[in-house]
């Protein structure tokens, strides 16, 4: 028997399951290496590239619940919620994001081909911990929401995403504070080619002026690849500071953002270009503030 054929078979002798209630996903996870998928783009991926056919798939696409994107007012801390099962392509069309979180759209737009977006689920694309519309959310404050079992957590992505003991879970929302409307932002995403294959570096930003020039906040974020995506606080810290020397944004870039190499792009490769391209967006920033940029 030939791989193909040894595939084939494995994927014919996979049993799927379709709850129709929260409760029920997590009864039919019988064994650790049992998949909770929702559109199921990624996992085909890592099949097709080797990795181990799960015997049993629970398919979440029938909990209607988690579907559907809203502006949620409540005065002072107004939102949007994002249902975990809200596929990447109502993400770039919906007016509410579209007016509230073009950041996001952004990060929308620049993942895989329509076919895809079609199919995948944003919470299918934070879930892999690697997805490219996670630097984007981390600029924009997201926060998720999570059943794990029977309690429901709520917490900052970018505390999640830190956790590297993580039990069981299903993905249920994602809450996006809206920001005001003199913020700036940018995603730039970087890879080898047009394909659908993991980018080199995605990074991203947000950050805002107060009524006297300086920055409100800012928040910058750099994922991509097999990369858990990150906040450089320290550089953040810089530019909250207002420290514009070239060589210590470029140090503290390195030092802060760990790589990896893999048989087409090495880590310094991956780090230099991180630095390279956040380099230019932070004296962008500082511009933006009145300052005379990095120097």
């Amino acid at each position: 028997m030939n791989h193909e054929q040894e595939v084939a078979t494995l994927k014919y002798d996979m049993i799927v399951k379709h709850p129709l209630f929260l409760e029920e996903a997590f009864t039919q996870k019988k064994e650790p290496l049992d998949v909770f998928v929702a559109g199921g783009t990624l996992h085909q991926v890592h099949w097709e590239l080797g990795s181990p056919i799960p015997k049993t798939l629970i398919n979440l696409s029938l909990l209607q619940d988690l579907k559907g994107i809203s502006y949620q007012d409540s005065g002072t801390s107004s939102k949007i919620i994002v249902g975990a099962l809200t596929t990447i392509a109502e993400c770039i069309t919906h007016p509410v994001l579209v007016e509230h979180a073009p950041l996001l759209v952004k990060a929308c737009r620049n993942i895989a081909a329509p076919a895809v977006r079609n199919r995948a689920t944003i919470g299918g694309n934070i879930a892999s911990f690697v997805g490219d519309t996670i630097p984007a959310l981390l600029a924009l404050n997201a926060e998720v929401k999570l059943a794990v079992k029977d309690e429901i957590h709520v917490m900052t992505l970018w505390k999640w995403l830190g956790n590297e003991n993580q039990s069981p879970f299903i993905l249920l929302e994602i809450m996006i504070p809206i920001s005001p409307k003199d913020t700036n932002h940018f995603y730039r995403k970087i890879g080898r080619r047009e394909a659908f294959i993991p980018s080199i570096i995605t990074i991203s930003g947000q950050w805002q002026q107060n009524n006297d020039g300086k920055l409100q906040f800012v928040r910058i974020a750099v994922g991509g690849g097999n990369h858990r995506p990150i906040r450089l606080k320290n550089v953040e810290l810089f530019l909250q500071e207002g420290i514009t020397n070239k060589e210590i944004f470029y140090k503290t870039i390195l030092h802060g953002f760990q790589s990896y190499s893999d048989p087409f792009v090495s880590e310094a490769y991956r780090k230099k270009v991180a630095a390279n391209i956040l380099i230019t967006e932070l004296a962008n920033i500082l511009g933006e503030v009145g300052k005379d940029g990095i120097k």
